[in-house]
């Protein structure tokens, strides 16, 4: 069950998944770094090897038998549905983005996750989401808006990609799901993860195979592809699935609303990209939308 509202526990499964959307936040400007020709396909399709390999390698190192044992009394259907979701939200939304623009696919995407998960945790479970919630995700989400819209990128009206950033939100809605119900069972978080990413990569290897991958011999662009494995998807996925042990999918989904205000202040800092009034008051909007979520 989901800790009390105001427990410490709760408390720190929010600032848990905070910090891995936080890191999320990150790879919009890691992408920016890359240099050579090279598609989102590959690129995420080898985020996800990379991070597959280094949660295995760490759930190894933590104890083969702790390993063993977690996968084999993990349900494999939530484990099966788990992996098959970031697959999908790999494949669905870079898609998006490329036929609606960074700006439209992400806020499509953001907009679809939270009512999702917080549906299907409603029919699984009977946990009707709090009025709290529905104000200060909408709250979070007009924030959002403003800065996705705010930073341009905005391209003309693709039908067929809006489908796909829907479901990108869609995907990521039942990743959350599946991964509260995995969390639920007390299991190591590590050895959860890495499954989840074993099945993931291992559904991307296909399209990946497709790709050209000649940009991986570039010295930065490796350094960039270790960081967006290692620690802008290992490193987050895990925070995020951590947090899940103690707050509900539907709060999750609404605390990585905070990824797109980290990915815009890392593109003023990093990229010199200009800060408009409008992205400051889409900062504002989503710390007062994360702030009422802390309350609700």
């Amino acid at each position: 069950m989901t800790s009390h509202p105001h427990s410490p526990r709760r408390a720190a499964g929010v600032a848990l998944a905070l910090s891995g959307a936080c890191l999320w936040g990150t790879t919009g400007t890691s992408q920016a770094l890359l240099v050579g020709e090279h598609s989102p396909v590959a690129v995420g399709g080898l985020r996800a090897l990379v991070a597959a390999i280094a949660l295995l390698a760490l759930a190894l190192l933590r104890g083969p038998v702790r390993w063993l044992r977690t996968l084999r009394t993990a349900r494999p259907a939530w484990l099966m549905a788990a992996g098959l979701s970031v697959a999908a939200y790999q494949l669905t939304f870079f898609a998006a983005v490329d036929r609606t623009g960074v700006a439209v696919g992400t806020l499509v995407m953001l907009a679809t996750a939270p009512g999702v998960a917080g549906l299907v945790g409603w029919l699984l479970h009977g946990l009707r989401p709090s009025r709290l919630w529905a104000v200060a995700t909408l709250v979070g989400l007009a924030g959002a808006a403003l800065l996705v819209l705010g930073s341009g990128g905005s391209r003309r009206l693709d039908w067929w990609g809006l489908a796909l950033a829907v479901a990108a939100g869609a995907a990521f809605a039942l990743y959350s799901v599946a991964g509260r119900e995995l969390s639920g069972s007390g299991a190591d978080q590590v050895s959860l993860t890495s499954g989840i990413f074993a099945v993931a990569s291992l559904v991307l290897a296909v399209p990946l195979l497709r790709q050209d991958l000649a940009f991986v011999s570039e010295p930065r662009n490796l350094l960039v592809l270790g960081w967006l494995g290692v620690v802008a998807t290992a490193v987050a996925y895990l925070l995020y699935q951590q947090g899940l042990r103690s707050i509900d999918a539907a709060t999750a989904s609404t605390v990585a609303l905070a990824e797109p205000m980290v990915a815009n202040l890392l593109a003023v800092l990093v990229l010199h990209e200009p800060f408009t009034v409008v992205m400051g008051l889409g900062v504002l909007l989503v710390l007062a939308g994360l702030g009422l979520l802390s309350r609700a």
